[in-house]
């Protein structure tokens, strides 16, 4: 506040480099504030990833299944008459 007030050289100085650091915080916060937004928006397709992925992975596994099933139904001792 002083160095507003007082009219010396090494006064305007100092309040030219506060008001500089004042402006350089200003625009840390606002970026901190963007990578936040931006740090959301990634956490949010990556869960909806997440959900499309073991959508994949419990169709895999379904497919595997049925394969699983056929087989054993083909390898099965036949009953019944014999050619």
């Amino acid at each position: 506040m002083l160095s507003g007030v007082l009219n010396s050289d090494k006064a305007i100085s100092m309040n030219i480099a506060i008001m500089r650091a004042f402006v350089a915080i200003r625009k840390v916060l606002l970026q901190q504030n963007d990578l936040k937004v931006q740090l959301q928006e990634i956490k949010d397709r990556l869960g909806e990833h997440d959900v499309q992925l073991n959508q994949i992975y419990d169709a895999m596994e379904n497919l595997l299944d049925e394969k699983a099933s056929q087989r054993k139904w083909n390898e099965r001792e036949r009953i019944g008459f014999k050619k």
